[in-house]
């Protein structure tokens, strides 16, 4: 089976980290990239931190993110120009921003629920790519 490619925001966070750690123990998937909302001088997970852009995420099947709002619009810019599915366990969007997702998934494969586990949420991107 091809691996899925997968890309990290937000990789220092909570969440970010139990993505990195429970990409890493099943054979499916593969992280390509992890992204900060600034420069990070460490690897981790073998990776150097990028900041949102096209050549963060170009190698990426999926984008995973669990940031802050404005940082998940910012994805979501660059996702719909690469034509690259999005799963957005961020919360706390306005009514506004709300229809901002709205208004990109009709371009691209969104994958949106809040509070999740970490093995949820890979559960999920199983079902979003058989389902796609």
């Amino acid at each position: 089976m091809k691996k899925i490619n997968l890309s990290i925001t937000g990789c220092l966070g909570r969440m970010g980290q139990q993505l990195i750690k429970s990409s890493k123990k099943t054979k499916s998937f593969k992280v390509v990239s992890v992204t900060e909302n600034r420069i990070v001088n460490k690897k981790i997970s073998g990776l150097r931190p990028q900041l949102n852009s096209k050549s963060a995420f170009k190698k990426a099947n999926i984008i995973i993110d669990f940031t802050v709002p404005k940082c998940t619009l910012e994805v979501l810019k660059i996702a719909s120009k690469l034509k690259k599915r999005v799963v957005i366990g961020t919360t706390g969007f306005t009514k506004k921003e709300e229809n901002l997702i709205k208004k990109y998934s009709r371009k691209i494969p969104i994958l949106k629920a809040g509070n999740m586990s970490s093995c949820f949420t890979i559960l999920l991107i199983r079902i979003h790519l058989i389902l796609l």
